[in-house]
């Protein structure tokens, strides 16, 4: 159903049981991290993938953020991802000074512009 593919509570659980999925294929060939870090949901996956977290702790973490979201946040505010330089985006943005933000530096050349729906 492609309605349930812009339900964040249907989602962010899905992309959850991806990433320890993959990360439990991995290990079952002997492939298992040093370290493992994570940005926003994906943080969660890697505490559960160090052992911060059990799965079953981690997976209702998901599912309550996720519901949390669709619930309250929904419709509040929007995130974009955009292939610039931070300094390129911050003076594309200047004209919604107040609204529209750079959230997240991803890589020198990508930012998360984030700020009203």
């Amino acid at each position: 159903d492609v309605d349930l593919l812009g339900r964040v509570d249907v989602v962010q659980p899905a992309s959850f049981a991806v990433m320890v999925g993959l990360a439990a294929v991995w290990a079952s060939v002997g492939v298992v991290p040093d370290a493992v870090v994570g940005h926003s949901q994906g943080e969660i996956a890697a505490a559960c993938v160090a052992g911060a977290l059990s799965l079953e702790d981690a997976a209702r973490i998901v599912a309550v953020r996720s519901r949390v979201i669709a619930g309250e946040l929904a419709g509040r505010g929007g995130m974009a991802s955009v292939a610039l330089p931070e300094a390129e985006a911050v003076e594309r943005i200047t004209a919604w000074d107040g609204r529209v933000e750079v959230a997240a530096v991803n890589s020198p050349s990508s930012v998360v512009i984030a700020g009203d729906a």
